[in-house]
C-alpha cells in the first residue's frame, strides 16, 4: 500500500471522478450531436429537436455536477467528515496499524478491516462505518469477464478491476489459478440501502466473513452468489 497523505487522497478521488466526468462528457456529446444534425436538417422548431434539446440540457446538468465533484474534490461529504484530506489519511494509515483485518501485502488488492470501519486504501472513498452495515454479501465471480461483472454488479470499477478476457477464461479453465489469486466481491449495503463493494481474494473470503459476522452480529448475510 503506497503511503497514503491528504495529496494522494486528493489525487486518488480527482482520478476516480475525472473518468466519471469524462463518461458524462460522452453522454453529453451523444444528444448535442443529434440535436444539431436535426436542427439542420429539420429546423429548430422541430419535435425531434425539442426533444433532443431537452436531452442535451439534462446531459449538460448532469456533466457539470459531475465537473463540480472533480474540480471541488475537497468538499466530498467523506472529506468534510473528517476535516480535511490529511485527517482522513491519518485515520487509515492509524486503522492500518490496529486493523481486525488486514489483506497480506502481496495481494493485488488491499482491504483494511478495524473495529470500526472498512477501506480499500486504493480507493479511500470505499471508506464505510461498520456501524452502518446492515447487510452482506459474498458474490464469486468464476472468471467472470467485463461485461458479466458490469451487469452482474452495476458497477464500471469492479468490471474494470476484475473483468478477464475470454482468452484468458480458456486458458483459466485449463489451468486454474490458486485461490490466492482469484478475486471475488465483498458486497456490502448501509443503513441508507447503498452498495459497496470490495475486492477481496477467494483465498482470504473465510476470514474475511468471520470477522464481519464477529464485529456485526446484528447484519444479515445474504447467500452467495454467482455472476
Amino acid at each position: 500500500m503506497e503511503q497514503l497523505t491528504g495529496d494522494v487522497i486528493l489525487e486518488q478521488m480527482r482520478r476516480d471522478y475525472g473518468r466519471g466526468a469524462f463518461g458524462r462528457m460522452i453522454l453529453l456529446l451523444l444528444p448535442a450531436v443529434g440535436m444539431g444534425v436535426s436542427a439542420y436538417l429539420h429546423g429548430i422548431k422541430d419535435p425531434v429537436t425539442i426533444i433532443l434539446a431537452v436531452a442535451t440540457a439534462a446531459a449538460l446538468i448532469f456533466f457539470l455536477l459531475g465537473l463540480y465533484r472533480v474540480i471541488f474534490i475537497q468538499k466530498h461529504p467523506l472529506i468534510q467528515q473528517f476535516g480535511s484530506a490529511i485527517a482522513l489519511a491519518g485515520c487509515i494509515r492509524a486503522g492500518d496499524t490496529f486493523a481486525i483485518w488486514h489483506t497480506p501485502p502481496y495481494r493485488k488488492h488491499q482491504l483494511i478491516i478495524t473495529e470500526e470501519y472498512i477501506v480499500t486504501p486504493e480507493k479511500v472513498q470505499s471508506y464505510l462505518p461498520l456501524e452502518k452495515i446492515t447487510h452482506v454479501q459474498r458474490v464469486m465471480l468464476h472468471g467472470a469477464g467485463f461485461l458479466r461483472i458490469l451487469f452482474g454488479t452495476r458497477s464500471l470499477a469492479a468490471a474494470t478491476a476484475l473483468g478477464i478476457s475470454a482468452k484468458e477464461r480458456r486458458f483459466q479453465k485449463e489451468h486454474p489459478l490458486p485461490d490466492t489469486e482469484q478475486f471475488d466481491l465483498l458486497c456490502l449495503w448501509d443503513v441508507k440501502k447503498h452498495k459497496h463493494t470490495y475486492y477481496v481474494s477467494a483465498g482470504d473470503f473465510h476470514d474475511v466473513l468471520a470477522f464481519l459476522r464477529e464485529y456485526l452480529p446484528e447484519a444479515q448475510i445474504k447467500p452467495e452468489r454467482s455472476i
